[in-house]
């Protein structure tokens, strides 16, 4: 078994040769298990080089991201369910009143959503008004996840962008921060691993053992965190 190492994460890795292949490609699979499809002319430095390229995507795919689009609708927001809030789980209740649009309330120990009382609310309407509700809280707790590290960094006037990503929690770009409105969800400690994660790109541009001594800096447990996201990451769902 052959390994890669990307800052102090090992990624074990199995190369399948092939006549038929003239580009090399990855792939991983349920049980997170990467392989390296490539034609018989290629070296090993040549897998290497592609390993280097494209470890973003190895990344995020290990942690648990690349299967994570939009939940399945298995709730059916029904009082005595329960909805995740910054770690923890809240018991939800549901009462019909005379209005025209569902809300939803938090009260600091349970979720109240109100919904028409003519039964006009179905699943998938409901869920909308949570998505809505976690999104707006999102937009106004994450961005401030981020002023302690920015001090530590000594960067500011930093745009925080909270939306929905494709396929990974925190993307920085040109200067910017995108986070994942889902992450409101996690404990605030795993929110704050992904916050110094991105902002640690302000300093560093790739993966490299400098970037991840910065994210150490700010974040010293972040293997931990970084593994919780990983395991955890797919029951961050609405």
């Amino acid at each position: 078994m052959n390994q890669y190492h990307i800052g102090q994460t090992v990624v074990p890795y199995e190369i399948e040769w092939s006549t038929d292949r003239e580009t090399i490609g990855l792939s991983m699979d349920g049980s997170m298990e990467l392989t390296v499809r490539a034609p018989v002319s290629a070296t090993i430095n040549d897998v290497e080089a592609v390993l280097e390229d494209k470890q973003q995507w190895v990344l995020e795919t290990l942690y648990g991201l690349a299967e994570q689009e939009d939940p399945p609708l298995d709730k059916e927001y029904l009082s005595g369910e329960k909805l995740l809030y910054n770690g923890r789980r809240y018991r939800l209740k549901v009462w019909e009143e005379d209005i025209v649009e569902p809300t939803l309330e938090f009260t600091g120990s349970k979720f109240m959503l109100r919904v028409p009382s003519d039964e006009s609310a179905t699943r998938t309407r409901k869920r909308q008004t949570v998505v809505d509700w976690y999104v707006e809280k999102a937009r106004d707790e994450l961005p401030t996840r981020a002023n302690e590290y920015m001090q530590k960094l000594g960067i500011g006037d930093i745009e925080i962008d909270v939306r929905s990503l494709n396929r990974r929690w925190g993307e920085y770009q040109e200067g910017q921060v995108s986070l994942h409105w889902r992450l409101v969800l996690a404990p605030r400690k795993i929110q704050d691993y992904v916050v110094a994660h991105e902002l640690a790109h302000f300093r560093h541009d790739q993966h490299s053992d400098a970037f991840w001594n910065t994210v150490g800096t700010l974040v010293p447990d972040y293997r931990d965190r970084r593994e919780w996201l990983r395991v955890n990451g797919g029951q961050l769902r609405v």
